[in-house]
């Protein structure tokens, strides 16, 4: 499957077509054959955004999960605000993207996945009730954890009982269309990364270069706003 918008469709439009009903974590069971759609926005909302319109044409609600812990995004930025609240207009629902790797080893992941769900349900003003982890390590995996009321996307019921379908690092580790054409399976969990995809299938390459040398641009901007008579310090021109 291309990384194309036009193949996201296509993926939409034969999960329809094999009688599918594209579900959330907690109404599948109404189902007796459904898909769960989910999306892990590790670098950028816009992309994220970008995706959630495409949905929202096609009627299709999934859920999208925000680091707190993000090296590339803050949550609680006015600009990402409005793009979260813009997801949740659209119908998806948010969870929590949890890297364990931001804590010493053998923390208690299951007190911080709870206490950072509470931290970004105070942040935005709604409750988050869903999570999934950021490269999880083995034991995460193997950990099952019960939350305390949380969705587990990387339970054994999403992880094992249904078939999950990852595009992680730009990369179908199986044919997800033959999957899903091949009528096997009564339950997918699909995951993937709007941050991959575009109109016209641009290169891993020009992916990564066009939101590397983006962000130049992006503090050109944000600098613009908070310096008064920032263009005497330094012209749009000049930004590299």
């Amino acid at each position: 499957m291309d990384f194309t918008n036009s193949a996201y469709c296509s993926m939409i439009a034969s999960l329809r077509q094999n009688g599918y009903n594209i579900c959330g974590y907690r109404d599948y069971t109404q189902y007796d054959k459904c898909a769960i759609l989910r999306h892990d926005v590790d670098h950028c909302l816009k992309k994220a955004l970008v995706l959630a319109q495409l949905e929202n044409k096609l009627c299709v609600k999934s859920t999208y999960f925000l680091l707190l812990t993000s090296e590339f995004y803050n949550v609680a930025a006015k600009e990402n605000y409005r793009i979260i609240g813009e997801l949740r207009k659209l119908g998806h629902e948010i969870g929590l993207h949890f890297d364990e790797a931001n804590y010493p080893s053998g923390a208690d992941v299951p007190a911080l996945i709870g206490k950072e769900c509470s931290i970004m349900s105070e942040i935005l003003g709604f409750p988050i009730e869903a999570v999934s982890m950021h490269r999880p390590s083995k034991e995460t995996l193997a950990a099952d954890y019960k939350l305390h009321g949380l969705v587990n996307s990387y339970s054994k019921t999403f992880f094992e009982d249904f078939k999950y379908i990852s595009d992680s690092r730009r990369y179908w580790r199986e044919p997800v269309m033959d999957i899903i054409n091949s009528n096997v399976h009564n339950r997918l969990h699909i995951l993937t990364h709007a941050f991959w995809y575009s109109e016209e299938g641009l290169s891993a390459e020009d992916v990564i270069s066009t939101f590397v040398n983006g962000v130049n641009l992006e503090r050109y901007k944000h600098m613009a706003k908070n310096i008064r008579d920032f263009d005497g310090l330094m012209k749009k021109e000049d930004v590299k």
